[in-house]
């Protein structure tokens, strides 16, 4: 790829996507007004690109709605020493994160005091699992305003699982955690199963197996509930 310089020169902008590989740099000077933003990237690697990609980002800290792609959280680590305050941020949507990226995605998250509504659309199960990638010194801070979790393309791998018992675990004020079921690859539940074209009662079995797990662990808000539904 050629050496590619994006320049924004819109200040009253209030929306703004930028779904690409990755420039060169960025040269913005500040969004004041924007309320609402969507970064995909999914094309490999992005730690080539983390001077002016962490630059960019810090630019984004008055929205209201974010969008964004996994990859962004393998800055996680190196942008939390400088990493500006999302104030305004309720409504947090993640592309393909993977599950190795889960803790530095909660440290993300730290930056977002006011966050209400995380949706996760598809968490991605590759590589070797580290047994403490959900264990803190601490329990995040961002978790003490979560008032819903949706999680989409859920099929029940148990770090699914465990995800799901983690948050419903610390979160205090939570309402109601959406699980979009997709039961179309290995069952995790019963890996002797394959899950392709699921009768509606065999979806019914498997949502009551996973409550059932679920209901196994402690729960911060009592009047929590969990809902169900296909993809």
């Amino acid at each position: 790829m050629d050496y590619i310089k994006v320049k924004i020169d819109a200040p009253n902008l209030l929306s703004f996507t930028f779904c690409d590989k990755l420039v060169e740099d960025f040269v913005v000077d500040s969004f004041p007004l924007l309320q609402d933003a969507d970064l995909y990237y999914n094309y490999g690697e992005i730690e080539s690109r983390f001077h002016p990609i962490s630059k960019f980002i810090t630019n984004l800290c008055n929205v209201m709605v974010l969008k964004i792609s996994g990859a962004y959280f393998e800055l996680a680590k190196v942008l939390s020493t400088s990493f500006p305050t999302f104030e305004n941020l309720i409504h947090l949507e993640v592309y393909d994160i993977r599950y190795l990226q889960m803790k530095t995605l909660l440290n993300f998250l730290e930056f977002s005091p006011n966050l209400e509504s995380p949706v996760i659309k598809k968490v991605e199960f590759s590589g070797r699992f580290n047994e403490n990638t959900l264990t803190f010194n601490e329990v995040p801070r961002c978790l003490e305003c979560l008032k819903s979790i949706e999680i989409q393309k859920f099929n029940g791998h148990p770090k699914e699982l465990e995800m799901v018992k983690f948050v419903l675990k610390h979160a205090r004020v939570l309402q109601t955690v959406d699980l979009e079921t997709s039961y179309t690859v290995e069952d995790y539940m019963d890996p002797r199963k394959k899950k392709k074209n699921l009768k509606a009662k065999d979806v019914d079995a498997l949502n009551k197996k996973i409550m059932t797990q679920l209901r196994m662990s402690p729960w911060a808000s009592a009047g929590c509930v969990i809902k169900f539904s296909s993809s």
